[in-house]
């Protein structure tokens, strides 16, 4: 595999000033103006500054490089068949936004319930975690997660078992490299993760948004092979503008979706931190190399939100602290499934399908 930095830092504002915004504190820096009134979605209320504040990343705070080149790996197919029955899930998990002991939450979606939650054990960095990305494995019904200390990534995808198996601490299970590892040329930082349904391998989004030779900023999208972290595909979007307040990608979802142009296997992502009501719909054929993906479409939503997966129920989404689904395409409605308890990122259901209404079944274990 091709990837070169011939440097990597992260540029930091030297006059910043926190600015109290719903969805969080924009910060005001002479480098990223502000977000014009009109422009901005509707947002979340809360009191917290962005230093203070786990869900909060800088705008500042961004990957500058001069080169980023990305080369697709020869993609091996996982041998293995569909996991044991089981349908219509109705088990969700969450990874809580916190600057240590991030825990795993558990919720029943119908009818609302709060399950059992766990911390991932020290293997897998749950002392000094911050949440981000969740995602269930339905070849061995254990949970892919990805962490941050503070706002940096380890450079790993850690696998942990669920608390409906371990309740109060997640052993670590295994652990893969992303791409090249901690402190590699490839950002170490991962915002979201799912399962692609055929390969059964692992989408990624890049958390932190990296500009490439002065370019604006882009979020970046990986398929890593589950077997060894190798990046088996790997693609960019342009940063949505609207999401200045939070640059940090943490939304990311794979889904089957009909009538849209292309291979009808899409990634869903809004290109930011609970900032953008805009869902962005990548190709996924068209996410090769480290190259400018195809958005099919955009799906304008009711709402922001932090993590999202898309399953038999439709779109859940959460937005730190409530639990949402918005249905099928095109995602205009919005019913409230219940509190979340704490600032929740990404979440996953117990399933793979990532198909309105069910295919088959979804191979939760529990």
């Amino acid at each position: 595999m091709g990837s070169h930095w011939t440097y990597r830092t992260m540029v930091n504002c030297t006059t910043t000033t926190p600015l109290l915004v719903a969805a969080g504190l924009l910060v005001a820096c002479d480098r990223q103006p502000e977000p014009t009134a009109s422009a901005e979605p509707a947002r979340i209320q809360f009191d917290a500054t962005t230093g203070d504040n786990p869900a909060l990343l800088a705008p500042s705070d961004v990957l500058r490089v001069d080169v980023y080149d990305l080369t697709d790996e020869p993609s091996v197919p996982v041998i293995a068949s569909d996991p044991p029955p089981s349908s219509n899930s109705t088990l969700l998990w969450g990874y809580e936004a916190s600057f240590g002991f991030s825990r795993i939450l558990s919720y029943n979606i119908a009818p609302f319930a709060v399950g059992p939650n766990c911390v991932p054990d020290a293997a897998a960095g749950g002392p000094t975690g911050n949440g981000r990305g969740v995602a269930y494995d339905p070849l061995d019904g254990n949970l892919w997660i990805t962490r941050l200390t503070g706002f940096v990534g380890d450079g790993l995808i850690h696998k942990v078992t669920p608390p409906q198996v371990t309740p109060g601490t997640c052993p670590q299970v295994d652990v893969i490299p992303f791409g090249d590892g901690p402190g590699g040329l490839i950002q170490d930082d991962i915002g979201a993760l799912d399962v692609d349904r055929g390969s059964k391998h692992i989408w990624a989004a890049g958390y932190r948004p990296i500009s490439v030779g002065g370019s604006p900023l882009r979020n970046y999208f990986y398929l890593v092979n589950r077997n060894n972290g190798k990046i088996l595909q790997s693609c960019f979007i342009p940063q949505d503008p609207s999401s200045l307040g939070g640059v940090g990608n943490d939304s990311q979802t794979y889904a089957e979706l009909p009538g849209l142009p292309g291979s009808g296997q899409y990634l869903l992502t809004d290109g930011g931190e609970f900032v953008s009501t805009r869902i962005k719909v990548i190709d996924t054929a068209s996410c090769h190399n480290g190259q400018e993906a195809t958005v099919v479409t955009v799906f304008n939503t009711t709402r922001v939100m932090t993590g999202i997966d898309f399953e038999w129920p439709g779109l859940l989404g959460a937005d730190l602290f409530t639990i949402y689904n918005d249905g099928d395409q095109p995602f205009a409605s919005s019913t409230t499934i219940g509190p979340t308890g704490t600032e929740l990122e990404d979440i996953s259901l117990c399933g793979f399908r990532a198909k309105f209404g069910g295919d088959g079944n979804d191979g939760c274990r529990y």
